[in-house]
């Protein structure tokens, strides 16, 4: 039975290959966007220089476990120590030559133990296909079921897409360098004693991405020359050819952040009711810088982004969800792929989409498999007539600039952040969580210059405003959205006459719609309505008047406002 499944993954290799090709050469041209896609494996490896607490660091990165989005090709060699200094090749960057990490990639044995992996290595040295087998099934959607229920091998024939997905197996490489406690930092940055607030970690991180090239070359002299069964003959001779074999890598892409772990000194204001140990708090950092790495990687390399063709419009929905790590209001494409009258074909996006409902798919597939749904932010209309939607993350800031033309005149700027994308534990089973989708939290400042209403007064007054809130979108249209808000600020004025200023705070509310003029560019009017809580004058630090009668004194600074500006969402 080992032999026949091995004869078929050996004749697959050709069509395989071709199929890959075929996507390969897709790619080439930029305006045409592939609707495949497949589970990626990923191995996570840390690069040791023996540096400042990089022992530390290095202890929890082991432990540190690959997303559920990818297969975990988890390998002995977690760690890497060249035992030489860092062969930086930029003093500040300080990023390495990719070809030198192949080189240790190679001399690690890093693609014997991947392949190990894959083809389930026994401890004699022979292989099996059980993980393929159990790879393939698990990759497989509804349509590839019912594509091989028609064929005559059935669902056999699902255990043969393993082989394919060996090749999509990736090595992803940290390289944590700067690494300073919050005591380090505040001594090399001459921080004041006082400003010592906080504790932690703080670090820079170069990662880079390499795939592991397992072509149709290298896999026919895969099964040719290293492919091991019990009952070989010459089983020790191909032991040796594998252990000894040459596996190169493909640098994919690098990738630059600036991880942290920090929390508040016990006794402040924001310290936490229980610290974390040094240990969870390299274990942040860890995560910090994964989350950071693979957000990046996604929206680099078409091989991570998830794609799935629309299968319903009402609403629109794909059947992906949680095993392809599909989260709550993530931002997704619609394309579809068209063909000009010469005959070529061409990539359209339809529309911007996120999603409200997650399906929980991660078993193998039945061909019946429930769908994630989607709200629609941006585009034209959809169908699920051949389009399909494909991954983007966004940050999920939005940045607003704008000017008051009514009440209180100046120049606004404001910073939204969506807080929704937690929100995914709420939803019911089953239910759908559109309600719990656009929130976010906004800090606003505004600024301008104006005169008071008292006649006895000429002189204008400067004017800064900071306030902040909680506020949520609403998406009756494609093209429109509007939103309510509500929130608390401070404002501040002065006056170059004399060194006294009006202080007062006061709760805001009030209505937003925005028009799009591109699927993350909108035109944006609000009606506000400002109440004052308190107002007083100070001088030089002293109050000297506590009940300042402000909207006497200022008519049109509180009461209804009309803001005109843009949004642009990153």
């Amino acid at each position: 039975m080992r032999n026949l499944l091995l004869l078929l993954m050996v004749g697959a290799l050709p069509f395989l290959s071709f199929a890959q090709n075929t996507v390969e050469s897709g790619k080439k041209v930029k305006s045409v966007v592939s609707s495949e896609y497949d589970r990626s494996s990923v191995t996570f490896i840390g690069l040791d220089f023996n540096e400042n607490l990089s022992s530390k660091l290095y202890t929890q990165f082991a432990a540190l476990q690959v997303p559920d989005k990818y297969y975990d090709n988890n390998v002995e060699t977690k760690i890497l120590k060249p035992g030489i200094a860092r062969p930086a090749t930029d003093e500040y960057l300080q990023q390495i030559e990719p070809e030198k990490i192949a080189e240790w990639l190679k001399e690690n044995k890093v693609g014997q133990q991947i392949l190990a992996k894959w083809f389930n290595r026994q401890a004699d040295g022979s292989f099996n296909v059980d993980m393929l087998k159990e790879r393939g099934m698990f990759n497989a959607n509804d349509n590839d079921f019912k594509v091989a229920s028609a064929s005559k091998r059935g669902e056999a024939s699902l255990m043969d897409m393993g082989l394919q997905l060996v090749d999509k197996s990736y090595v992803l490489v940290f390289d944590y360098y700067n690494v300073m406690s919050m005591s380090q930092y505040y001594t090399k940055e001459e921080i004041a004693e006082d400003k010592r607030t906080m504790n932690g970690f703080k670090s820079s991180l170069n990662s880079y991405l390499f795939k592991l090239d397992f072509s149709e070359l290298v896999a026919a002299e895969f099964f040719q020359k290293y492919w091991v069964s019990e009952g070989d003959a010459d089983k020790q001779a191909k032991i040796d050819a594998f252990n000894n074999a040459d596996f190169s890598f493909q640098f994919m892409s690098k990738q630059r952040t600036s991880p942290s772990a920090t929390q508040y000194n016990e006794g402040q204001t924001l310290a936490p009711k229980f610290q974390k140990s040094e240990a969870e708090l390299f274990d942040a950092l860890c995560l910090s810088g994964l989350t950071s790495v693979t957000t990046i990687i996604e929206n680099q390399q078409d091989a991570f982004k998830v794609k799935a063709m629309v299968s319903d419009v009402h609403p629109i929905a794909a059947k992906i969800g949680k095993k392809e790590g599909l989260k709550f209001d993530n931002r997704y494409f619609v394309y579809e792929n068209r063909m000009r009258n010469n005959g070529s074909t061409y990539s359209k996006k339809v529309a911007v989409v996120k999603s409200m409902k997650i399906a929980d798919n991660r078993k193998v597939t039945s061909g019946e498999s429930e769908s994630s749904e989607f709200y629609q932010i941006a585009g034209g209309k959809v169908d699920n007539y051949g389009m399909f939607l494909e991954q983007h993350n966004d940050v999920g800031l939005n940045i607003c600039v704008g000017y008051n033309a009514v009440g209180a005149a100046g120049a606004t700027v404001r910073a939204e952040y969506y807080i929704s994308k937690v929100f995914g534990d709420l939803v019911g089973k089953g239910k759908s969580g559109k309600a719990l989708t656009a929130w976010k939290i906004y800090v606003e400042g505004g600024f301008g210059a104006e005169a008071p209403s008292a006649e006895t007064v000429d002189e204008n007054f400067d004017f800064v405003r900071i306030s902040g809130g909680i506020a949520k979108d609403f998406h009756p249209l494609p093209f429109l959205h509007w939103g309510p808000f509500v929130g608390y600020g401070i404002e501040t004025g002065t006056w170059d006459v004399t060194e006294e200023q009006i202080n007062s705070d006061f709760i805001e509310a009030g209505v937003r719609v925005g028009v799009n003029l591109a699927s993350n560019v909108q035109l944006l009017g609000t009606a506000s309505y400002h109440s004052l809580i308190s107002s007083e004058i100070e001088e030089d630090g002293v109050v000297t008047e506590e009940d300042f009668q402000y909207e006497d004194f200022f008519e049109d600074r509180m009461g209804l406002g009309i803001n005109i500006g843009l949004r642009i969402m990153f």
